[in-house]
C-alpha cells in the first residue's frame, strides 16, 4: 500500500525532507531540516537528501515501499517538465542536474519538481487563499519576490519555465536593485530589498540629523533588515510605519501591472504579507486603486496566505499531487466519508452504543495509525470474547466489507508460484491486516503455562511479537479477566497502545487501557450482544480507510 509521500524543499541555506499523508488535506508527519551548505556542490546535498530520506521513513518504521511519489519544491530556474534543475543562482554548481531521474532510479519512486513559487502557489490554490478559483496570482514576498500564476484553473509554466518571474518587473527607471535589475518590483518589495531600502533611509535619517529610534536602541546598520522594521512599526514608530507605508505602495504599484495583464479573481501573498499586512493594506490598496484598470479591480481580493507557517512544508508534497492530478482533499474526502459513514450506522443501528461515540472513535484512530505505520494488531480474551478475537481477526486478515485485490506485481509472484498448485489462486489472494488472537497458540501457551505461569500466556506472546506502535486490544465483559489485564498492562510497559472492550463498569481492564469502551451492560451476554457490533464497526471502518475505492 503506497499511502505516504515524501517532499523535498531545497534552499540555498537550509533544505527540508517532508514524510506526509493525506488525511483532509496534507498532513505532515515528520520533517527533518538541515543546512544546505551550497558553496560544497551538489553531490553532498545530495548525499544527504538521500540519507535523510531513509533516515525519516525508517525512524517512522517505512521503506520506500510505502512511498507514492516525491515532489521537489527547488528555486529557478528549472525545467519542470524534463525534470531539469537548469542553473538556481543560488545553488552554484547544480547546474543542469536530472534530479527526479536520479531519485527514481535510486528509489524506484515517482518523483516530480517544480519552482518554489509555483508549488506555493499550488498549495495556496488547493488549499488556502486561493481555493475554489480558476484566475488567482501567488507572490512570495519572502527572501526574494516570486509569483505562481494559476490561469484557467491551470498552473501557467511558460514556455522554458520562466512564467510568474514578476520579481523583474521594473517599477521605477532607478531605484533599489533586486535580482539583475534596478528599480524592480523585487528590489522594493522582498526582504532583501526592504532591508536594503531601510539601512539606506537610516544613513539619511542620521546624516540629517534625525536618528531613528532603532539606532538609538543599539541597534547598527549591520542589524537593519525587513523584520526589524517591522517590530518598530508594529511598537508605533513613526519613521519606521511611514517607511512601511512606502513599501506599500510599490507592492500596490507591481499588482496592478499584473491585474491589468492576467485579470487575477484574487492575488494572495506570503511571508511578509502575512506578518504585516496592517502596515501595508492601506498604502498597497491606495496605489492599487490608483494604478490598475478599474473594472478590473470590480472583484478582486488581495489576501494572506491562508496556509500561513505551513506553507513551505506542504509545498513539496504539492508538487507531487498536482502532477499526479491528485487533489488532497477530494481524495482524503472520499475516503473519509467511508468511514464516517460505517462509523455512523452503528449507532444508528445500536442507539444505546451512543454513549460510546467518542471512544470508538478514538480506538478507530489508534488502529489507523498502527497500520499506517505498519504495524499489527494483537487480542486476548477468554470464553466468548476468545471466540471474539478470532472473528477480528478473520475480519481484519481478510476482505469483510469489501474485496481487496493485490496489487499486479504481488499476484504476478503469486501465479507463477502456485497456479500448478491450484489454478486461479493469484486471483483469489486478499491483502490482509496483521493481527493475532493470541489465545489461539495451544503449544505456545501450554509451553508457557507449564514453565511460568497460565497466567502469563497471552502476555509472554506480547513480550515476543510486540513493537512500538503495535495495538492490543483485550476483551472482558467484566474487565477483570488477570490474563487480559497482563497483557494489557505488558503491552502498556513496552510502549505499545491499548484498547479495552469491556462493560459499563469497565473493571481492571477500563482503568488500564489507553482506550475504554465500555458499553451500557453488565450481563456477560449481554455486554457480549454489544461488543459485536462495536468491533464490526472498527473492522469495517478500518478496511474503508484503506481499500476503499
Amino acid at each position: 500500500m503506497k499511502d505516504r509521500w515524501l517532499g523535498l524543499d531545497i534552499g540555498g541555506t537550509k533544505c527540508a525532507v517532508l514524510l506526509a499523508r493525506l488525511n483532509q488535506g496534507i498532513e505532515i508527519l515528520d520533517k527533518i531540516r538541515f543546512d544546505t551548505h551550497a558553496e560544497r556542490g551538489f553531490q553532498p546535498t545530495y548525499d544527504r537528501l538521500c540519507a535523510e530520506m531513509e533516515n525519516i521513513l525508517a525512524r517512522n518504521g517505512l521503506d520506500f515501499s510505502r512511498v507514492r511519489a516525491i515532489g521537489i519544491s527547488c528555486g529557478g530556474p528549472l525545467d519542470s517538465r524534463r525534470g531539469l534543475i537548469v542553473c538556481p543562482p543560488n545553488l552554484p554548481g547544480w547546474g543542469n542536474i536530472p534530479l527526479p531521474r536520479m531519485l527514481f532510479e535510486k528509489y524506484g519512486v515517482q518523483t516530480f519538481i517544480q519552482n518554489d513559487a509555483n508549488a506555493c502557489a499550488l498549495v495556496e490554490w488547493k488549499l488556502g487563499a486561493g481555493r475554489g478559483t480558476r484566475d488567482m496570482i501567488f507572490l512570495t514576498m519572502g527572501t526574494g519576490m516570486g509569483a505562481g500564476v494559476i490561469a484557467e484553473g491551470q498552473l501557467l509554466r511558460g514556455h522554458n519555465d520562466m512564467g510568474g518571474e514578476v520579481g523583474h518587473l521594473r517599477l521605477t527607471e532607478d531605484g533599489p536593485v533586486g535580482f539583475y535589475k534596478a528599480g524592480s518590483f523585487e528590489g522594493y518589495t522582498s526582504g532583501g530589498g526592504i532591508g536594503r531600502q531601510a539601512a539606506e533611509l537610516t544613513e539619511k535619517l542620521i546624516a540629517e540629523g534625525k536618528t531613528p529610534k532603532w539606532i538609538q536602541d543599539g541597534h547598527s546598520l549591520n542589524d537593519i533588515s525587513a523584520k526589524l522594521m517591522a517590530e518598530y512599526a508594529h511598537a508605533g514608530d513613526a519613521q519606521a510605519k511611514a517607511f512601511y507605508e512606502g513599501v506599500g505602495r510599490m507592492l500596490g504599484r507591481g499588482i496592478a501591472l499584473l491585474v491589468d495583464a492576467f485579470n487575477p479573481e484574487c492575488v494572495v501573498i506570503g511571508s511578509i504579507f502575512v506578518r504585516c499586512e496592517d502596515l501595508l493594506r492601506e498604502s498597497m490598496e491606495a496605489e492599487l486603486k490608483k494604478e490598475a484598470i478599474p473594472y478590473s479591480l470590480q472583484d478582486l481580493r488581495v489576501l494572506p496566505a491562508g496556509t500561513g507557517e505551513a506553507l513551505g512544508d506542504y509545498a513539496s508534497i504539492m508538487v507531487a499531487l498536482h502532477e499526479l492530478n491528485i487533489d488532497p482533499m477530494r481524495e482524503s474526502d472520499s475516503c473519509n466519508q467511508a468511514v464516517q459513514r460505517r462509523f455512523e450506522e452503528l449507532f444508528k443501528r445500536y442507539p444505546a452504543l451512543e454513549c460510546c461515540r467518542e471512544q470508538v472513535m478514538t480506538a478507530y484512530r489508534m488502529l489507523e495509525e498502527c497500520y499506517s505505520s505498519g504495524g499489527k494488531v494483537m487480542l486476548v480474551g477468554n470464553g466468548g470474547s476468545c471466540a471474539d478475537c478470532g472473528h477480528i481477526v478473520g475480519e481484519l486478515m481478510k476482505g469483510f466489507w469489501l474485496k481487496r485485490p493485490l496489487d499486479e506485481k504481488r499476484r504476478a509472484a503469486l501465479r507463477a508460484a502456485t497456479e500448478d498448485l491450484l489454478p486461479g489462486a493469484a486471483e483469489m489472494f486478499q491483502q490482509g491486516l496483521p493481527a493475532i488472537d493470541l489465545t489461539d497458540h495451544a503449544a505456545l501457551s501450554t509451553a508457557v503455562q507449564n514453565d511460568l505461569d497460565p497466567l502469563l500466556a497471552p502476555a509472554q506472546q506480547v513480550v515476543g511479537y510486540g513493537k512500538p506502535g503495535d495495538v492490543v486490544i483485550g476483551i472482558s465483559t467484566g474487565g477483570n479477566a488477570k490474563n487480559v489485564a497482563l497483557a494489557v498492562a505488558t503491552a502498556n510497559a513496552l510502549g505499545l497502545k491499548t484498547i479495552g472492550l469491556t462493560g459499563e463498569k469497565g473493571g481492571k481492564l477500563a482503568a488500564i487501557s489507553d482506550c475504554a469502551i465500555r458499553v451500557p451492560a453488565n450481563a456477560p451476554a449481554e455486554v457480549q450482544e454489544y461488543h459485536l457490533p462495536v468491533y464490526h464497526a472498527l473492522c469495517a471502518m478500518i478496511e474503508a480507510k484503506f481499500f476503499e475505492e
